[in-house]
């Protein structure tokens, strides 16, 4: 049944299904009974032939118009120092009446089946996505303003629905401002095994923000779990605007910290690159699999740096990443020419001219190392 229904959500949402990287979708909803928008930005390699087993972890915006451009290129940008994502921007075109946790009587919603954005999200937004891309189970939830209430409200009333909430500057004191009562009403709801960062402006034009944000601070030291990880920074230097970059920059950068291993740190001890991924791995849940790109920058620095044993344990841990692609091969037969054997070097440099596809200047340096090669045997 549940098969049925999505292929129904699918069917009534105009999606283009080549191979843009940023596409938006008009998703007829079922939920608000009108056609809402929502847009997809996907890693810049996603489509390339190395990648097309690898899953990704899927950030969600809230206010798409306002955040989209800023967040997606900012996130593509930093790929190799965090993660490489899927950024999902959903349109709230009546920001007070999509995003508010209040019911008309100024009271925080309490069943989360009730708010509409919410269930928009979790019924129709996130199964689309899923089925449609290849993600992974990690996702987090950014929103600013408005949003960031609406962040710390979904992290109190459906925590299961994300791994990591990003608020950044939450209108705590808009409307009744009855989140901050709500939390101290029920300190339990802060018992997560959850990832919450909030950031807030120093320079900001709303009275209350910077007294809620010390209050709910104390909430947080006062109530919170010890397995919920939680960060909460006032911005000397920003304003309400800049923080929703600022803010998000950091906020990413602490969620995937430590993510890249240079060839320093496992010289002579190439075990610490499994180290290094089990770690992430453990850290944020799922398998954490080193990127193309960080293979070939981490193998390039060990060959020219000839610490060989090192590179030809990272060459063949690239190879069982990703079997299919010409390039470790390429890198494979130039660690065994350092080793002095020509033999494995010719036969690793036409394993990688078989699997080189479509790449005129890859297959020229191919076979120009195969001829360096032959005049070495």
């Amino acid at each position: 049944m549940k098969l049925v229904w999505l292929f129904a959500l699918l069917c009534a949402s105009h999606l283009s299904w080549g191979n843009e990287r940023e596409v938006e979708i008009a998703l007829s909803s079922a939920l608000f009974k009108e056609t809402r928008k929502v847009h997809i930005s996907l890693p810049v390699g996603y489509f390339n032939l190395e990648n097309k087993a690898l899953r990704f972890p899927v950030l969600y915006l809230t206010d798409a118009r306002g955040q989209m451009d800023h967040a997606a290129s900012m996130i593509h940008y930093l790929q190799g120092g965090i993660s490489e994502m899927i950024v999902v921007g959903i349109e709230t075109p009546s920001r007070s009446r999509d995003l508010s946790p209040y019911t008309e009587d100024g009271q925080v919603i309490t069943e989360p089946a009730n708010h509409a954005l919410l269930n928009f999200i979790r019924t129709e937004v996130k199964p689309l996505v899923e089925q449609r891309y290849r993600t992974n189970s990690f996702s987090l939830l950014s929103g600013h303003s408005l949003g960031g209430l609406f962040t710390l409200y979904t992290m109190l009333s459906t925590p299961e629905l994300f791994d990591v909430y990003i608020a950044l500057s939450p209108a705590m004191g808009w409307g009744s401002g009855n989140m901050l009562p709500f939390i101290e009403q029920y300190p339990e709801r802060l018992k997560l095994d959850k990832t919450l960062i909030i950031a807030t402006e120093a320079d900001t034009p709303f009275e209350k923000q910077i007294p809620n944000f010390i209050r709910l601070r104390k909430n947080l030291d006062a109530h919170a779990g010890p397995k919920l990880n939680w960060h909460a920074d006032l911005y000397e230097a920003e304003d309400h605007m800049t923080i929703a970059h600022i803010g998000l920059y950091d906020a990413v950068r602490y969620v995937f910290r430590n993510w890249w291993i240079t060839g320093e740190k496992i010289k002579g001890k190439k075990h610490e690159f499994d180290a290094h991924y089990q770690g992430l791995s453990e850290r944020l849940g799922y398998e954490v699999v080193p990127e193309f790109n960080e293979l070939w920058g981490l193998s390039n620095y060990l060959v020219v740096k000839e610490y060989i044993e090192e590179a030809e344990y990272i060459v063949n841990k690239w190879i069982a990443y990703y079997p299919d692609t010409a390039e470790p091969y390429g890198m494979l037969s130039r660690v065994f020419m350092a080793k002095e054997a020509p033999q494995q070097a010719i036969q690793a440099v036409n394993k990688a001219i078989s699997l080189s596809v479509d790449d005129a200047s890859q297959l020229a340096w191919l076979n120009k190392q195969k001829q360096t090669i032959q005049q070495a045997l």
